[in-house]
C-alpha cells in the first residue's frame, strides 16, 4: 500500500467512528476531474462505510478524500469561494464563524453539526453544501493545492433556529425578514452569552465583548438589557495568561467603556432615512439626464425604507405610483436602460427561489421564482458613483411628482441654504439643466439676484497685464470685464486703451464681472456689489478667461488636453477573453448573481457576422456548444478608474515613475 493511500485510509476510518461518511476522490490521479468520486456514492448517502469497506473502496484510483454531507453525517458545510464574502460573514454572524474551518483553494469550508435536512444550493459568493453534496477534506491534495484546517476547534451544533439564520443571511439578510422594503431584527435570535464565551479565549476579553456588543446593537437590543447579561459573565471570565490582575469594579468599568463604544460607533453612511447626498443626486441626473432614479431613491427615504432592505417590483412600482413614477420609469430605474452606472447596478438585485413573510425557505426548488431588489445604503452609492458625502437639501413628497418639481426644488432647497455667490453656468450643471432653464426657475422661485463687480485701479503694471487685441479677436469688446473712466463712461479693456489713459492723466479702473450672489431671502440687495482686487487676482481671472494675446489661455488649452485625453481613455471600455469549458465558471457569473455581470457574451456565426448574448453562465456553455471550445469571448467592461489604474502599472514596470504616478492621479480625479 503506497504512503498517501495508508494516510488517506487512516483519517477516513477516524471521521467514519466520528460519525461521518468518507468516500474516495479520484484527486490528482485524473486531472480532468480531480473532484469526482472514486466509487458509486449514492449508497453513502444514507448509510457510513464499514472499515473493510473502507478498505475496499480506497483503491489506487482514490488519491483524495471526501466527506458526504447531510443527515447522514450530521454536517451542513458552507463552502465560500469569495474571500470578502467569508470575512463579510464573520464581521456580521461573529457566532458562526468560530467553527472548524478549512482552506481550500479559492475560499474556505466552514463546518456545523446539525441533524436538519438542508439541500444543498448555491448563495452570491459560494455553496451551501447539505444533503446529496460532499465536500473535499484534508488532507486532499488537488493540483498544486492541499486541503489544510485553519481553525481546529469542535464543530458548532446548529438547531433549527440556527439553520433557519443562516439560511436567512445568504439568501435574504442575516436575521432580517422582508415586509415592504422594511427591515425587522430580532434580539433573541442571538446568544450573546455563548457568542462572548467562544471568543474570548481566543481574542481577548475585550474583543468579544466589544463583538458580542455590536451584533446586539444590530440587533436592536437595547444597551442596559446587554449590560444586564453580559457584565457578569465578563466579570468571572479568566484572562489570558500574565494578565494584569483587575479587579471587580475595575473590570465592570471597562466592560461599560467597551460597550459604550460599540454602540456609539454604529455603522456610518447607511441610513437612506434622511434622503439622498446632494453629491449623489448631482452625479445622477448629470450623468443619465434624467430623474428617475435620484427621485427613486429619495421615494425610498421619504417612504421610510431602511438601507439594505429587499423589496420586489411591485412594491415598488406601488411606491413610485404613490411619488409620481409610472410604471414604465420604475422599470427603467431597476431593469431598464438607467439601471446602472459605469457597468454595474446602482439598485443591487437577487434571484431567491422563495421569499414569503418568513424570509427564505430552502424546500422550494428548482428555477429562481422571485427577483429582489435591495435598497443601497448611502455609502454604497458614494462608492459606486466615486463623490464624496455631501449635505442633504430636504424635499417634500410633492416636490417628487414630476421631473422639473424635482429640478426646481434642488435648485430652491440649494440657494435657501447657501445664498450662493456662483454663475447660472454653474447652477445649470449641478441639476442637468441649461442656464436659459434656469433663469425661468430663478423667475419662478422670485431669486434676487445682486451683481459682484470687481474694481483694480489703473496702473501701469495693470495696464501690462491687460491683453493686446489681435487680428483673431472675435470682436471689439472684452467678454467679462471693461475699462471705467473717471466720468464714469465704459470701454473695451484692451491695452492699448488702458495706455491711453493712463497717459491723458485722467485715471481710470478696471472692472471685472464676478460671479453673482443669489438668494431668496425677503429683503432685497443692492444693484451691484463692488470688491477690491489685487494685481494678482486680476491676472489669474484674465487667464482663466482666455483673454492672454487672444490665443485661448494657456489653463484652457490645458483643461481641454485633459479632456480629450479622458475621452480616449473612456473609449477603451471592453476586454476581449477568450472562453473555454474550464474557465467559464471563472469568468463568467452564475446566472442568479445579476448584479457582478458586467459585459456580453460574443461568437462569430457562420457568415462572419458577431453574435452577441448576456453574459450568464448557462448561456456561455450553450454558446461553447455551438460554436465550439475557444470561438467564445466575453467582453468584460472596465471602468475609466480600472483602465487608468492599469495604464499606470504598464508605466510603471516600464521604468517610467512619473508618467506612472500622474496616470495615477487622473484615476482618482
Amino acid at each position: 500500500m503506497n504512503p498517501l493511500r495508508k494516510e488517506l485510509l487512516k483519517r477516513a476510518k477516524r471521521l467514519a467512528r466520528s460519525g461521518y461518511s468518507p468516500i474516495p476522490v479520484q484527486g490528482n490521479s485524473s486531472p480532468t476531474e480531480p473532484k469526482r468520486p472514486a466509487v458509486i456514492w449514492k449508497k453513502y448517502q444514507r448509510q457510513i462505510a464499514s472499515e473493510n469497506e473502507l478498505e475496499t473502496i480506497f483503491g489506487e484510483r482514490a488519491s483524495a478524500l471526501g466527506i458526504v454531507c447531510g443527515r447522514v453525517s450530521k454536517l451542513l458545510v458552507i463552502d465560500f469561494d469569495d474571500l470578502l464574502r467569508y470575512q463579510r460573514f464573520c464581521r456580521h454572524l461573529p457566532q458562526y464563524s468560530e467553527t472548524y474551518t478549512v482552506k481550500t483553494r479559492r475560499g474556505f469550508h466552514l463546518y456545523f453539526r446539525t441533524a436538519e435536512k438542508v439541500p444543498s444550493h448555491q448563495f452570491d459568493g459560494g455553496d451551501i453544501k447539505g444533503e446529496k453534496s460532499y465536500i473535499i477534506a484534508p488532507p486532499s491534495r488537488i493540483g498544486n493545492f492541499t486541503y489544510h484546517c485553519t481553525k481546529k476547534v469542535a464543530e458548532l451544533e446548529l438547531d433549527k433556529d440556527d439553520v433557519d439564520r443562516l439560511l436567512n443571511y445568504f439568501h435574504v439578510q442575516a436575521s432580517v425578514h422582508v415586509v415592504a422594503g422594511k427591515r425587522i431584527r430580532e434580539a433573541k435570535d442571538v446568544d450573546l452569552q455563548r457568542l462572548y464565551r467562544r471568543l474570548a479565549p481566543r481574542i481577548g476579553r475585550n474583543n468579544a465583548l466589544y463583538r458580542a456588543a455590536s451584533v446586539a446593537r444590530e440587533a436592536g437590543l437595547a444597551r442596559s438589557v446587554l449590560e444586564s447579561k453580559l457584565l457578569p459573565v465578563h466579570e468571572s471570565m479568566a484572562g489570558r495568561p500574565g494578565h494584569k490582575l483587575e479587579s471587580l469594579r475595575e473590570r465592570n468599568e471597562e466592560g461599560v467603556r467597551t460597550i459604550r463604544s460599540a454602540y456609539r460607533s454604529g455603522r456610518v453612511g447607511r441610513s437612506v432615512k434622511g434622503g439622498m447626498p446632494n453629491s449623489v443626486r448631482e452625479r445622477l441626473l448629470q450623468a443619465q439626464g434624467s430623474t428617475i432614479v435620484p427621485r427613486l431613491l429619495d421615494a425610498f427615504a421619504l417612504a421610510g425604507w431602511e438601507a439594505d432592505a429587499y423589496f420586489t417590483l411591485s412594491e415598488a412600482i406601488a411606491l413610485g405610483r404613490r411619488f409620481g413614477l409610472n410604471r414604465k420609469s420604475v422599470l427603467q430605474a431597476l431593469t431598464g436602460e438607467l439601471c446602472s452606472f459605469d457597468g454595474r447596478h446602482i439598485i443591487s438585485r437577487r434571484y431567491v427561489e422563495y421569499l414569503d413573510i418568513r424570509g427564505f425557505n430552502p424546500r422550494k426548488r428548482g428555477r429562481p421564482v422571485e427577483l429582489v431588489f435591495q435598497v443601497p445604503a448611502v455609502s454604497r452609492l458614494l462608492r459606486l458613483l466615486n463623490v464624496l458625502w455631501a449635505p442633504c437639501d430636504p424635499l417634500r413628497e410633492e416636490d417628487l411628482r414630476s421631473a422639473k418639481a424635482y429640478r426646481l426644488a434642488l435648485h430652491r432647497e440649494y440657494i435657501a441654504r447657501l445664498s450662493p455667490r456662483s454663475s447660472l453656468a454653474v447652477l445649470a450643471a449641478r441639476v442637468g439643466v441649461n442656464e436659459r432653464t434656469i433663469r425661468r426657475y430663478n423667475r419662478a422661485l422670485d431669486v434676487k439676484l445682486s451683481a459682484c463687480v470687481g474694481r483694480l485701479r489703473l496702473t501701469r503694471e495693470v495696464v501690462r497685464s491687460l491683453p493686446r487685441r489681435s487680428w483673431r479677436a472675435g470682436s471689439n469688446a472684452t467678454k467679462g470685464f471693461w475699462l471705467e473712466a473717471a466720468d464714469g463712461s465704459r470701454m473695451p479693456a484692451w491695452r492699448h486703451i488702458g495706455s491711453r489713459l493712463l497717459s491723458e492723466g485722467g485715471g481710470g479702473r478696471v472692472c471685472v464681472r464676478l460671479s453673482s450672489v443669489f438668494s431668496l431671502r425677503p429683503e432685497l440687495r443692492p444693484a451691484a456689489q463692488f470688491e477690491s482686487l489685487s494685481l494678482a487676482e486680476f491676472a489669474r481671472l484674465i487667464q482663466l478667461r482666455g483673454h492672454r494675446a487672444g490665443t485661448g489661455g494657456v489653463l484652457k488649452r490645458l483643461g481641454g488636453a485633459i479632456e480629450a485625453a479622458r475621452d480616449r481613455a473612456r473609449a477603451i471600455r471592453y476586454e476581449k477573453i477568450q472562453l473555454f469549458f474550464g474557465n467559464v465558471s471563472r469568468r463568467v457569473a452564475d446566472d442568479k448573481v445579476a448584479e457582478s455581470i458586467n459585459g456580453y457574451l460574443f461568437a462569430l456565426d457562420v457568415g462572419g457576422a458577431e453574435v452577441r448574448r448576456p453574459a450568464k453562465r448557462g448561456i456561455a456553455y450553450r454558446m461553447l456548444k455551438e460554436f465550439g471550445d475557444g470561438n467564445v469571448y466575453l467582453a468584460l467592461r472596465s471602468s475609466y478608474k480600472e483602465v487608468m489604474q492599469s495604464l499606470a502599472r504598464h508605466a510603471l514596470q516600464a521604468g517610467d515613475a512619473n508618467q506612472s504616478l500622474d496616470l495615477l492621479a487622473r484615476s482618482t480625479a
